[in-house]
């Protein structure tokens, strides 16, 4: 029964090895749905999305969070307290390997919505009647020819 439960405790971190294998799946799965960004996209949006994520652009994640999570793993991953001590081989890096790879494909599943959040906004910028577009210029200088003749 003790083995259920420290089974639990680890699904509810998120870095057991069954969870990092179905967050990949899921990844994947995520990738080949039909008009979602592919992985190379994702992988070449990280730093916009990190840049404007930081910079509070981005409304899917807060810099505070990304700041947080993102020192949070590199603490873990540099300190010498683990959930499993290094000096076991295999089973002392797996701990900190799952935690880097549920940590970066959270990021990169992050990316694909960044990406459809960002080809979103350019479509709206480029929308007719849109400020800066010709349709919305050409309404905008008559006003302000009428305001400057009258």
């Amino acid at each position: 029964m003790g083995s259920g439960k420290g089974r639990a405790a680890a699904r509810v971190r998120g870095l057991d090895g069954l969870a990092v294998t179905r967050s990949a799946w899921g990844l994947y799965r995520e990738t080949r749905r039909p008009g979602a960004p592919g992985p190379v996209a994702r992988v070449r949006a990280l730093p916009r999305l990190v840049r404007d994520a930081l910079a509070g652009r981005y409304p899917g994640v807060g810099p505070g969070k990304l700041a947080a999570l993102t020192l949070a793993v590199g603490v873990y991953l540099v300190s010498p307290l683990d959930a499993v001590p290094d000096f076991l081989p295999l089973l002392g890096w797996g701990d900190d390997t799952a935690l880097l790879l549920w940590f970066l494909m959270g990021l990169t599943r992050e990316s694909g919505r960044y990406v459809e959040w960002s080809a979103a906004r350019g479509r709206e910028a480029r929308a007719p009647g849109a400020p800066g577009t010709p349709a919305a210029s050409a309404p905008e200088a008559l006003e302000a020819l009428e305001t400057l003749g009258g």
